[in-house]
């Protein structure tokens, strides 16, 4: 009975905030509204790096394309005590050219947010930019970008990030997973709910960031940490999505596992370091609605791979082949039965009713998010979305499982 109850809610509290986003676009434009900038303020470009040999210098030459002046960009590379051959590779790329860079490199590794704040001493432009090492930015971006700081609240705004490549069961399915969440971060944005900065090329007013004091440095998470600390400060962030990066995602699922592994433990951690913000209304719709949703999805998946797909999945499996091995594994025999004994009255309408309806709702957002990304429904879209849908919520159980297990032992990591 416990257990009916507590999916009845897991299928409510789903249809709610799919609902309540819907509505959302559905009184809201989703686009980037247009704005003329004249000036060209000087920019400090940071790529913190960290074992990166194979994608720095593709990083460092989508720099160098921007379609901005060369003497406005101020170009820093924080190399976190990499041990690959990424202090060779940078240093003979950048040795002849005429360009303002400079190379910072730790003795002990220290993690991502003391790489950035390193850079934050260093930074001499107006704009402070994160890079990831792994990320491409498009020439056109940083104009389409610094046009929205058009006032002093304006403390970060971002980009739309698209994969570099699709190749591959791991990647069609983290295709479609930026697609649609890039898309509902811009919805999110429309009222000022955004709740992460991600990394590759996220654009900073430096004055913010002082103001906050840097990046947390002992965090799993500090691009999700320092979006919550500006909206503490009442900043604003706005999501764009003419202003494209591309970067390069975890090519095997075990890759996407752990990456997905850091992102979701870093998620719980910030929530509960920054709990103060919960359902205060100073923090308006961030504070009342967000946190608490943010918080209640984490609780969903959670509840979907221990009991759902635990219970009601995994261990149904373990007792029908302990069942059927007192018949030497006879599967015909117990197929031919199944088929004598099957009736539509044995199905759950009720609970077949609300999957249609949750899917549904899949389907709408999937939809969204390829018109507003300008993306196709190719054969590519297609069997990546299917894939999606069917397949990303089981994985995404797995990786909720993880991060409760790392939790529980402690476990920590930095990059």
């Amino acid at each position: 009975m416990a257990m009916d109850f507590a999916l009845w809610v897991m299928y409510f509290v789903a249809i709610y905030f799919a609902v309540h986003w819907l509505l959302v676009i559905l009184e809201n434009k989703i686009r980037d509204e247009a704005r003329s900038y004249n000036g060209e303020p000087l920019v400090t470009i940071v790529i913190p790096a960290w074992n990166e040999e194979a994608s720095i210098v593709g990083t460092i030459k989508s720099v160098l394309k921007l379609n901005y002046p060369k003497e406005k960009i101020q170009l820093l590379i924080v190399d976190d005590a990499s041990t690959d051959n990424t202090e060779k590779i940078i240093k003979e790329f950048v040795r002849n050219l005429d360009f303002n860079i400079k190379y910072i490199k730790h003795n002990v590794n220290m993690g991502k947010g003391a790489a950035l704040n390193t850079a934050l001493k260093h930074a001499e432009g107006e704009f402070f930019i994160c890079l990831d090492a792994d990320s491409f930015v498009m020439p056109e971006a940083l104009k389409s970008i610094l046009p929205y700081f058009y006032s002093e609240e304006v403390a970060c705004v971002l980009p739309l990030i698209k994969l570099k490549k699709v190749k591959g069961f791991a990647l069609h399915l983290q295709y479609v997973e930026y697609l649609v969440n890039f898309f509902l971060k811009k919805v999110m944005g429309l009222l000022d709910c955004i709740h992460v900065t991600p990394g590759p090329f996220a654009v900073y007013r430096k004055n913010a960031l002082i103001k906050v004091k840097g990046f947390d440095v002992d965090n799993l998470t500090e691009d999700l940490e320092m979006a919550l600390r500006l909206q503490k400060n009442d900043y604003k962030i706005i999501q764009l999505m003419k202003a494209k990066v591309l970067t390069l995602a975890p090519d095997n699922m075990r890759g996407w596992f752990r990456q997905r592994n850091r992102w979701y433990k870093g998620t719980l951690l910030n929530l509960h370091k920054h709990k103060d913000m919960f359902f205060k209304k100073r923090y308006g719709e961030f504070g009342l609605f967000q946190l608490p949703m943010v918080l209640g999805a984490a609780l969903l998946s959670i509840f979907f791979a221990f009991f759902v797909v635990g219970q009601h999945m995994i261990k149904p499996l373990i007792n029908k082949i302990y069942d059927i091995s007192f018949i030497n594994f006879n599967v015909g025999f117990v197929s031919s039965l199944w088929m004598e004994r099957f009736s539509f009255l044995d199905f759950s309408y009720m609970i077949l009713f609300f999957s249609f309806i949750v899917l549904s709702f899949g389907v709408a957002w999937i939809a969204y998010a390829f018109r507003h990304t300008n993306e196709t429904f190719s054969k590519k879209g297609l069997v990546s979305s299917a894939t999606f849908m069917v397949i990303y919520p089981f994985f995404l159980s797995f990786v909720w499982m993880g991060v409760i297990f790392d939790l529980v032992r402690k476990k920590k990591q930095k990059w």
